[in-house]
């Protein structure tokens, strides 16, 4: 019988090669700082995007900037965004880019005063009146950090015939089929 040999080398050696990144991460480091030490910075590079169809990914923004600009600057902020995240306006953007700013990151956190001390209606009102109301400590307030009752936070559904607090809207209504004798109820 005749030995077959593997005259294949690629499976037997270990090589490397240099990779070379697709954007420079000085530049891109550079526009990072600037815009977080100056938010007019953020503002003239986000006006280059005012003509942009959104939603939008980062590599959709970074061809559009491209056209209108050859401010390396300004590209450079654009390339370090997310390529993951669909952004959705403009306004999406804005956010993605103040995340490192300092200034911005200080108005949005709660304060060690209002963490230990919280000051916040609980959701005790009816299901029929909006969020606002159900969640805001005032008619003015407007939240800049974060909602003080969270979206997965559990609702007191209250039965308005006897006052018997549920879990679910689901259970709600049907306890209030069952309390009014409707005979449909499952």
């Amino acid at each position: 019988m005749a030995k077959i040999e593997d005259t294949d080398d690629s499976k037997a050696s270990i090589s490397s090669e240099r990779h070379n990144p697709t954007h420079n991460p000085n530049s891109i480091s550079h526009s990072t700082v600037k815009a977080s030490n100056d938010a007019d910075f953020i503002r003239y590079a986000l006006s280059y995007l005012s003509t942009m169809e959104f939603p939008a990914y980062k590599n959709n923004i970074l061809d559009h900037v491209r056209k209108v600009t050859t401010d390396s600057n300004v590209i450079a902020l654009f390339q370090g965004l997310d390529g993951y995240i669909r952004f959705k306006d403009l306004y999406h953007v804005q956010k993605a880019l103040e995340v490192n700013s300092v200034e911005k990151k200080t108005n949005y956190q709660i304060s060690d005063e209002t963490r230990n001390n919280p000051s916040f209606r609980t959701r005790d009102l009816p299901v029929d009146n909006s969020t606002k109301k159900r969640e805001a400590a005032n008619r003015n307030e407007e939240r800049t950090d974060y909602p003080e009752v969270t979206p997965t936070a559990m609702s007191n559904f209250i039965c308005s015939i006897c006052g018997k607090p549920f879990q679910t809207q689901h259970d709600l209504i049907q306890h209030e089929r069952f309390e009014k004798g409707d005979k449909s109820v499952k």
